[in-house]
């Protein structure tokens, strides 16, 4: 009852706590003025860096022709990380049920993990062809390894003692997985999600980097082709937010999920 009720009281507190939501606008506020004044004092060209007000005004300006490519590029990112989640938490399952399997896949999976994605895709698109809708199979290979991993390690990694208790009290090998070791592993399952969040945007836009005509990453080239710069940089800005919304889902998830982490 007590535990439930600090839960409770923590859980208001941080409801009623602005500091989340000012400091990091505060700190935005910061970059964006500081930048502002720096590049328009020391008179930077464009091409190597445009002023934030440049950049908004040029984004707005071209948001029409961008958005079908920002549409895209979150449509692939999007289907590509909630496939990779469920995926990533089923191989870790697997794994974890067997040392020896544990043993031989991490070096797989770790390789996978360190790989720049980028190197791979020019040899992925000649197996799988050229179609756009098929990176979002890159996606899934770029996120499902560090889901895995991050997964994998909260499963192998349980107190022995509660493993001894569930059997103690009759529990099956299901009952205590899912009971025991899958709650156990919570918060590095939301860990290697939210990271999976980050690879998944990163092998998106190197897929449009590399595969072309459609997406971010392939905006971003065109308009560098004109001189458009502030336009290209609006595209990086765009990537980023996708990115940020994604982990900040997750991360509110696991704040009303996860509510022993604390």
């Amino acid at each position: 009852m007590a535990k439930n009720e600090a839960i409770t009281a923590r859980k208001k507190k941080e409801k009623r706590d602005p500091k989340g939501i000012i400091a990091p606008l505060v700190v935005l506020a910061i970059i964006y003025i500081g930048l502002e004044i720096g590049l328009r004092a020391f008179h930077v060209a464009a091409y190597v860096m445009p002023t934030p007000t440049h950049i908004i005004q040029g984004t707005i300006k071209s948001f029409a022709i961008i958005l079908p490519d920002f549409l895209f590029t979150l449509k692939i990112i999007c289907i590509g990380f909630c496939v990779a989640i469920p995926a990533g938490i089923l191989l870790a399952a697997l794994f974890s049920q067997f040392d020896i399997v544990v043993k031989a896949m991490q070096p797989v999976v770790i390789w996978l993990v360190i790989t720049p994605m980028i190197t791979l895709i020019p040899l992925m698109t000649l197996w799988l062809g050229t179609d756009p809708n098929l990176r979002v199979i890159i996606v899934i290979i770029q996120a499902t390894p560090i889901i895995c991993m991050n997964t994998l390690n909260g499963f192998i990694h349980v107190e022995q003692e509660k493993l001894e208790l569930a059997k103690s009290i009759g529990a099956t090998k299901l009952q205590t997985f899912v009971h025991i070791t899958f709650m156990n592993a919570l918060p590095q399952v939301f860990t290697g999600i939210k990271l999976g969040c980050i690879f998944s945007t990163i092998g998106a836009v190197s897929a449009d980097f590399v595969s072309r005509g459609q997406g971010l990453g392939d905006r971003i080239i065109k308009f560098l082709k004109y001189s458009n710069f502030e336009q290209s940089y609006g595209c990086i800005i765009l990537i980023a937010i996708i990115g940020i919304s994604l982990y900040t889902v997750a991360e509110k998830i696991e704040k009303r999920i996860v509510l022993w982490k604390k």
